[in-house]
């Protein structure tokens, strides 16, 4: 759970270099140095997931569309996730 929370903590850090650079399109895509940032496993999940992307080699752009929607999946599953413990809980009391 804390690797996870780090983990995403590092992509917001990532997302947000991107964003004050107004690196948001390919005619602006930037390299990892020029941003003040490494490409790491945070940085790499974001590319296989197409939140950032590279028009060409080396340069790399935050697709903002893309973005959301992982937070909006995330916020879903943490419902999710948050309902289910209630369930289980209350579950769990009427056992007693």
């Amino acid at each position: 759970m804390l690797l996870t929370a780090m983990r995403m903590r590092r992509q917001r850090t990532i997302v947000r270099a991107f964003e004050q650079a107004g690196a948001l399109a390919a005619d602006s895509a930037r390299r990892a140095e020029e941003l003040g940032t490494r490409v790491d496993f945070a940085w790499q999940q974001l590319a296989s997931l197409a939140v950032l992307r590279s028009p060409a080699s080396g340069r790399w752009f935050l697709d903002r569309p893309n973005w959301q929607r992982l937070c909006r999946r995330r916020c879903a599953l943490a419902v999710v996730a948050g309902l289910l413990l209630v369930l289980l809980f209350a579950y769990s009391m009427s056992w007693r």
